[in-house]
């Protein structure tokens, strides 16, 4: 995802839109893969912003497959959010908070950014649908297929003798 900047370097404020897409596939985050089922769509401007940066802005859109943080089943998330970056020849003189990307020969490479921003943009319990009711707890089962019909009375082990003598009651 690279854009050529060198025809709006010398003069402050040129600039122009674009639109990009490029496949990504698989990136790698906190040692988990991050898949992703659509192309990663970047469109914007790009703009001198003057004192050698360039400006970058726009909005992103793709979408992910990941599991269901409730009941593990493979969905999709459709991204879209906006972005804005910042580059220049000379990033070192900028702090860490103003992160500032490098321009190298005249060009800037969209795709750490833009990967960056998707990642730390993903929901931290991504979901099928919002009502998806999960697994049972006790037998494992889909609760969305339906009821799993175990039993679902919680007692701690400690307890499990006065479970049988309650039992013995009701049958007795």
């Amino acid at each position: 995802m690279k854009l050529s900047v060198g025809g709006i370097k010398q003069k402050v404020g040129d600039g122009f839109d674009f639109e990009l897409e490029e496949k990504i596939g698989r990136v790698e985050f906190n040692g988990e893969d991050v898949v992703f089922v659509k192309p990663v769509s970047v469109r914007g401007r790009v703009e001198n912003l003057g004192k050698g940066l360039i400006g970058v802005w726009g909005e992103i859109s793709t979408a992910i497959e990941d599991r269901c943080y409730r009941c593990l089943a493979k969905t999709h998330l459709e991204v879209k959010l906006d972005y804005n970056f910042k580059f220049s020849e000379n990033p070192e003189k900028y702090t860490k908070e103003d992160e500032v990307f490098l321009i190298e020969e005249d060009t800037i490479d969209l795709t750490t950014p833009v990967v960056n921003e998707i990642i730390l943009n993903l929901p931290s319990k991504i979901l099928c649908s919002p009502d998806c009711r999960g697994l049972c707890p006790y037998c494992g089962a889909d609760l969305n297929l339906g009821e799993c019909g175990c039993r679902k009375t919680n007692v701690d082990p400690r307890l499990r003798v006065l479970e049988k003598l309650l039992d013995s009651n009701n049958h007795g």
